[in-house]
């Protein structure tokens, strides 16, 4: 098996799966502006917030760590951000800066109008864009990939299918020196403690154990038992039928090496290995966390049909029910139902897999990406002044 890919280094030494100009919004009221910059700029990607001003504690400072992430993410070549007035947009701007990567900003108060700033932000990211690709991409190794694992719409086939195909690919990533970042930590509920086992120190075992007993505390706070509403209603249409055995499920696709870590939301891991990132759920804040951590690609296992993908990060659609492949054809990018229908093992079509995985970082296209299924959102905890 091919276990190099063709990429793009960055200054900072991280190597891109793409390289595209991405477009920050500072904040909620200019992400008109960014997105009319990026429909007149060929490879530019519009990174928009519906917050930021008047947030402040833990969700001003996980907004403006995951905007930065994003950002900075290896797949981005250069960063314009735009933001209303200056503080704001120079605190992203020039974070992000320290990567190394070509950044410029617009800001919509100094230029006088909106229509100013987009004028201005199109030559922007015009010049971004034609600058960055004079880079030529290059041979890299997997120990250069951060790979977030992710699943949504699961069903039984997850747990016996794509999630264990998912798995052998982590392990893989793990044995050639990349990094795997598995999220969405309610998901754990049920079978936390045998996650935590894997744990490299007790103190990581802990803040396992701690955080998925977090998610169920305040979702408890707020009058909702976690144990009566999950698995959710497309869960259970496709078959289970209660939290430790969706919990069993989801964790496969971590594969079986030790655990390194726990990362805040949209905190890149410190090292190799597995690193479990504490996020929510739903995919698409999930998936911002992981891309907003570093992680080049992600692996999305769906059972029943989930068609969103990371605006930053490719993301392949794995199923491995044969309905859903059917059904859902134009947003599967890979089948593994034959696992359960021809008897193919696992580790064959893990490696079936991995080769795919490594086409995609070389720029074959997903579907999500051609179909422009891609969306960002970043979490919040409380409310905004």
């Amino acid at each position: 098996m091919m276990e190099t890919f063709w990429g793009y280094r960055r200054e900072n030494g991280t190597v891109g799966v793409r390289n595209m100009v991405g477009v920050v919004s500072a904040m909620d009221n200019v992400n008109p502006v960014t997105r009319a910059i990026c429909s007149h700029v060929r490879n530019s990607l519009p990174i928009t917030t519906l917050f930021v001003r008047g947030q402040f504690g833990r969700d001003e400072a996980t907004t403006v760590r995951a905007l930065v992430g994003l950002g900075s993410n290896p797949n981005i070549g250069a960063c314009l951000v735009v933001g209303l007035e200056p503080t704001t947009t120079f605190r992203l701007s020039e974070r992000i800066a320290k990567t190394g990567k070509p950044i410029e900003t617009v800001i919509v108060q100094q230029v006088g109008s909106t229509i100013e700033a987009m004028a201005q932000g199109i030559r922007k990211a015009q010049r971004l864009a034609i600058a960055i690709s004079n880079i030529r991409p290059t041979e890299c190794s997997v120990e250069d990939l951060t790979v977030g694992v992710e699943c949504g719409g699961s069903d039984t086939t997850s747990g016996v299918a794509s999630n264990p195909a998912i798995g052998h690919v982590a392990d893989r990533v793990i044995d050639l020196g990349g990094r795997v970042v598995i999220s969405e930590t309610s998901e754990f509920l049920g079978a936390e403690h045998l996650f935590a086992e894997r744990a490299v120190t007790p103190e990581v075992r802990d803040r396992i154990i701690r955080a998925v007993r977090e998610v169920e505390e305040s979702a408890l706070r707020e009058g909702v038992d976690m144990r009566g509403s999950n698995p959710v209603p497309d869960n259970i249409r496709g078959g289970l039928t209660t939290i430790e055995e969706k919990a069993l499920g989801a964790m496969v696709k971590a594969g079986t090496r030790p655990v390194q870590g726990v990362l805040d939301y949209a905190e890149s891991p410190a090292g190799g290995g597995l690193w479990m990132m504490d996020t929510p759920a739903p995919a698409v804040e999930s998936m911002t966390g992981l891309a907003a951590g570093g992680c080049q690609l992600i692996l999305f296992s769906t059972g029943v049909g989930n068609t969103i993908g990371s605006a930053v990060s490719p993301t392949i659609k794995i199923t491995g029910n044969e309905n859903t492949v059917r059904k859902f054809v134009d947003n599967i990018d890979f089948d593994v139902s034959d696992i359960l229908t021809a008897d193919v093992s696992v580790e064959d079509a893990g490696s079936r897999l991995c080769q795919f995985m490594l086409n995609v970082a070389s720029g074959a296209l997903t579907t999500s990406e051609a179909l422009f299924q891609v969306e960002t959102g970043i979490s919040r905890f409380g409310p905004t002044v």
